[in-house]
This record gives structure tokens, sequence and C-alpha cells, in this order.
């Protein structure tokens, strides 16, 4: 390990650099990237950055234009855990899948990180950042996954990416107790501690990157800290650290770009049009009286006159015209100003459930409305991946090391219609085992009526029990045998009644359908793409004894499907 000055020196190079780094892509009033950040948190807490008093010391009013259509990203965005399923790939059985899926969920809602924050708290998170500062860094931490504040990240800010730079720098601030609960060296803790008495928080750098060492990249220090105060170190992958995307990307600088940012004009606009309005009416809101009468002088009529009084004046008294006479253009620059807000963030009135401007053609609304859920659902799919990422390189593996032993699943987890559905599985799987136990002892098949018996047993067992047991190692291949999907199930009601029409309609007219091998593929493939699970409707999709035998139905044709009465829209889920 290099000499620890000299590891300091790197990291307090990186962070000034950081701090003094300009660049002229980002705007000319927030040139350094952590000045875009401290304006995006000023805007969202309707504040402004130099103050908020003019030059006459009048309070300026903040009139906000960047977190409404922010807030409508977030809702057009939103992901939860129930969006995220496990679905069986081409050639495999739908009920693992579907066990794991629902497995998966329950383990996700009980699971927290050392914050106390679910996973599906960790997805909301997302979805609130995600548009507001166009930036996601997360973390594997501790066995658990965090989001990382961007305002705490130290990096290089001209890279493509914030972890392609040389050095990334994490700043946290601990008190000297928060100090004591981390799983470093308490020794060195208690000497850190000592050492920065005086103050309330301690600064800790984790630091990953070249520092000068050959044989570790991962540090946790403090600042000027001396070889027996390092922390923590170690050789770590920065791939399996972090993981982030980008709302917006920009050539250029490392920072992604969300709404606020794009919005940054636009608030100025708003924000100087409200401070020449409220200026005017200071003025327009005064009665303000004009006499040649110079024994008028000095006289305030509204707190030296009393009501009925007769005034003996020498020339007439007059009210001097200080009405606003600019409105007309205050309402033209408000409209344009919020044009152009809707125009770069498609927050458009239908889009937040307001009634469109009158005289706005149907087809215009429509057309507004399709053009913004297109462009969320880009973004949404961005979001998504970046999940199935985490899901598939944190989530997952840590899901199969805690379940692939035996375990049990309380039956309140289920509803009744997936408690059948479970308990069927466990049924058949249990049966299975006793028949081969049956099998191996006694060298031969058991007969119909002692198969029979021996899945009334286990079933009497399963169906008393509180809990059900899920076999040892059933998620060992989970990930080469699933894919995960993570859909906007936004799917219209009435779409989804006309596709239960037709599948009664397809079944009704033609049984044997379930039972030739080539049909069946098609018509779990087609109620699949339309959202619903085979499993889920309750159609087995193991042969049945006719098909074995040979069925010596005949079979028909497939019924036209029912059309619905008006058009319908339904969006298929996205297989990210």
């Amino acid at each position: 390990m290099p000499a620890t000055a000299k590891i300091w020196d790197k990291i307090n190079t990186e962070v000034s650099s950081y701090e003094k780094t300009s660049l002229p892509i980002n705007p000319s009033f927030a040139p350094k990237q952590g000045d875009i950040l401290k304006l995006i948190d000023y805007y969202w807490m309707n504040k402004f950055r130099d103050g908020d008093t003019d030059s006459n010391n009048f309070r300026k009013a903040f009139y906000n234009a960047t977190v409404p259509p922010t807030e409508v990203a977030q809702k057009m965005l939103d992901v939860d855990t129930k969006d995220i399923r496990i679905v069986a790939e081409e050639g495999q059985s739908y009920y693992p899948a579907w066990l794991a899926s629902k497995d998966l969920k329950i383990w996700m809602k009980d699971k927290k990180n050392e914050n106390g924050r679910t996973f599906g708290q960790i997805l909301n998170e997302m979805v609130y950042q995600f548009p507001k500062y166009g930036h996601l860094l997360a973390k594997k931490a501790k066995g658990s996954v965090h989001l990382v504040p961007l305002q705490n990240i130290r990096n290089q800010p001209d890279v493509d990416r914030i972890l392609d730079s040389d050095l990334l720098t994490e700043i946290h601030e601990y008190t000297p107790y928060q100090l004591r609960q981390q799983d470093w060296d308490k020794d060195k803790v208690e000497k850190v501690i000592a050492k920065f008495k005086d103050k309330e928080k301690i600064t800790v750098y984790e630091v990953h990157g070249d520092v000068g060492s050959k044989k570790y990249n991962y540090f946790i220090i403090t600042e000027g800290a001396k070889s027996d105060e390092i922390l923590f170190y170690d050789k770590k992958n920065r791939e399996d650290l972090y993981k982030e995307v980008k709302f917006d990307g920009v050539t250029g600088r490392a920072l992604g770009r969300g709404l606020p940012e794009k919005l940054f004009e636009t608030q100025i606009a708003k924000n100087q049009q409200e401070h020449w309005l409220r200026s005017g009416q200071r003025w327009s809101s005064m009665h303000i009286f004009q006499s040649k009468d110079d024994t008028m002088l000095a006289k305030n009529l509204i707190t030296q006159v009393e009501n009925g009084e007769i005034l003996t004046v020498l020339d007439p008294i007059s009210q001097i015209a200080l009405e606003e006479r600019n409105l007309p253009a205050y309402n033209f620059l408000d409209q344009k100003w919020d044009r152009q807000g809707q125009e770069l963030s498609f927050a458009y009135n239908q889009i937040r459930g307001e009634r469109p401007p009158a005289g706005t053609p149907l087809g215009t609304s429509i057309l507004q409305t399709n053009m913004a859920v297109q462009y969320y659902d880009l973004k949404r799919e961005d979001l998504g991946m970046f999940i199935k990422e985490i899901l598939f390189d944190w989530i997952v593996p840590d899901f199969k090391k805690e379940r692939k032993g035996a375990h049990e699943l309380m039956t309140g987890e289920f509803d009744e219609d997936e408690l059948d559905k479970f308990r069927n599985l466990i049924l058949t799987h249990k049966g299975n085992q006793e028949i081969l136990k049956y099998i191996s002892k006694n060298m031969k098949l058991p007969s119909g009526r002692e198969a029979e018996l021996i899945k009334a047993l286990i079933k009497e067992k399963i169906f008393n029990a509180k809990s059900l047991g899920i076999p040892k190692g059933i998620y060992e291949n989970i990930k080469y045998k699933m894919d995960i999907i993570i859909t906007n199930e936004q799917i219209d009601m009435a779409a989804r009644l006309t596709t239960l029409q037709t599948v009664l309609s397809i079944l009704g007219t033609n049984p044997t359908i379930l039972r030739d091998p080539r049909t069946r593929k098609i018509f779990y493939k087609l109620i699949d793409m339309a959202g619903f699970s085979p499993v889920n409707l309750g159609i087995d999709q193991s042969p049945g004894v006719e098909e074995v035998m040979g069925s010596a139905e005949g079979r028909g044709s497939i019924a036209k499907p029912v059309a619905p009465r008006q058009p319908q829209s339904i969006q298929v889920p996205a297989r990210l």
C-alpha cells in the first residue's frame, strides 16, 4: 500500500477538481455539476439561489414551473414490485415460474436494507429521482441495494458516465454514534472519533479507483488520515458496486439531464414575470392624489381625513391613475412560457388530468396524449432495463441464496385462487416423489388405486397445513429458465373483458384445443401476449389422458373473436 499521505493527496486533488470544473455545455448560471444539483434542490423547495429579496429588500414570490411537470413524469414512470414478473421461457413450465414470481415478491416485501427500506420503497425512490435529477446511481452495500444521493458523489464531470471517472468518491457524514455502528476496525474508529472530537459530524470518504496502490483500489478514509486511520481497504470491481442510468444523456458530461434542468429557463422567466407583475401591483394598489392647492401639501387623505369630512380647497383634488395597463402582455407571456414548459416535458393538460383549452380539437387532444404516453414509455423502458439489471445481478442471486433450502410460505400470503394452484403444484411434486419411492421399494408401478391413495394422503396434509413447504433447490436455475418482465400493465378494462370473452368462445367452440400440443402452444402464447397467464386462468398445461392415449375426437376450428363495441387499445407487456 502506498503512503497514506499520497492516498489523501490524490483524493483531495480529485475532489477539488470536481468543485472547480466548469463545462461549456452547462447553463451559464450553473456551470458546475454541483451547481446544477443545488439549483434543482432550491427550485424544488420554492427557493431562489441568490436570496428571497430583491434590490429594494422586497420579498420575491416563487412561481414554481418545474415541480408539476416532474410530478407528472413520476406518475407516468411508476414501477412497483407487482410489475415485476418471472415468466417461463420457451419450452419451460409455467408453474415454477409462477411460484418463483410469487415467492420473490414476498421476499422483496420482507427484505429491508440497512436503512429499513424494502425494494418496493427503493423502486418508488427511483421513480421520484429519475426525472428530477435525470440520473440514478444505485449501489450494493452490506448485502442490500441503496440509491446514492448524487450530491454526495465527487466524479470527473466531463466523462461519458459517472462510473467512467478515474476516481469515484462518495462522501458520508457520520456522528460518532453512527460511526461506531459501522463494521470497521473498532480501534481505528475510536482514533478517528478522538481526532475529530471538536466536530459534530465526521466526514468519511469512500473511494474507488487508482490512488497509487497495486493491490487495492477501494478505500474508506477520513480527511488527512494516517496509515493506522484507514478504516477499510479492499480490491473491488466498480461494476459490482454501482450501476447507473440517465433520463437524458448529454454529450460531454457525466450527469444526466432531468426535467427541472430542462425547465431552468422557463422557471427563470416565470419568476421574472411574477416579480414584474407584483412590483407593478405594489404601485397600482396605492391611492395617490394630486392638487395645485399649496395648502394641501403633506396631507394624507387616507389617514388624516375623517369619513364625511368636508374639505375646503383652492383647486380640485384628483386621483393619479396607477392601474396596471399591461395585463395583456403578461397573459401573453404566461401562455407562451406555459406552452414551452408543456412542450419540453410532455406535461399537457390531458396528461395532468385537466381539461384542454377551449376550442382544442378532439384529434389534437388524442394525438398529444398518445405522444406523451409513447415518450414516457421510452423512459420507462430505460428505467425498466436498469431495474432488470439490478434484479438479475443483485436481487435474484441474493433471493436464490436465501431461498435455496427448503422453506415455508404462510398460506395468508396467497389469495384462495393462488392457494389452490400452489397446493396442486406441491401435490403434484410430492406425489411424484412418493410414487418414485414406491417404485424403488417395490420394484413395480403402483396400481391406479394405490397412486390415488398416495396422493389423497398427501393432499390431506397439504390442505390442512397453515404453511406450505417449498422444496430445496427449486430455484437453482431460475436465471436460465426464466425471464423477468417489467411492464406497464395499464391494460384497458374493456379490452381485458374482450380478451376473456374470446378465450371462453375459443374453449367453448373447440375444447380439444388444449389437447393438441401444437394448438395448445399457440393458445398459451396468445393469452400470454394479452397479459394473462395460463396459470392464473387455471388452465392446466399438462397433457390429458386423451392426448396420451390418442384422442379420436373431432377437432373444430377456432371461433371468431367477439369484437368490442368500440375500438379498444391494449398495451402488450414489454419484455425487457
